[in-house]
């Protein structure tokens, strides 16, 4: 195995993983402060007095984190150390585990239907962009 004996993290990319988590973060602020804020909140009865709580974004900010990090990790394991082979893997990823996994709330009826190209197109997006973040964007060798 390529990996074996080796510190799991020795081969992160932590750049692209940083500036992933950033540049998703921001991409989710997009998707649900502007592009669809208005259909969402009809559809989350969310309001704007009663969202964008500090505590939240922060635990929203380590789960974009550790998704990277996670997607990094496949990313250095593939060995896909490009803008392409990331992009590839981010989607594969996005739709096998991401997806499917946000998919229960819509199978068993707790989330209303009309989220659904909302909160898969925002997910195909991080995905994507991520991947493509992670697989491409690396620190120039020092000379």
């Amino acid at each position: 195995m390529p990996w074996e004996g080796r510190d799991m993290t020795a081969k992160l990319n932590w750049l692209g993983i940083v500036v992933a988590t950033v540049v998703a973060f921001f991409i989710g602020f997009l998707w649900y402060g502007l592009i669809f804020a208005e259909k969402w909140m009809a559809l989350t009865g969310v309001t704007d007095e009663s969202g964008g709580d500090p505590m939240w974004m922060m635990l929203g900010l380590v789960q974009t984190f550790v998704t990277m990090v996670g997607l990094g990790w496949f990313i250095a394991r593939d060995g896909a150390a490009s803008w392409m082979g990331g992009l590839k893997i981010g989607l594969v990823a996005g739709v096998a585990f991401a997806l499917m996994t946000s998919a229960y709330g819509f199978i068993y009826q707790t989330s209303p239907m009309g989220l659904l190209p909302i909160d898969w197109s925002h997910l195909l997006v991080v995905y994507a962009v991520g991947g493509a973040l992670i697989g491409g964007l690396r620190m120039k060798p020092r000379t």
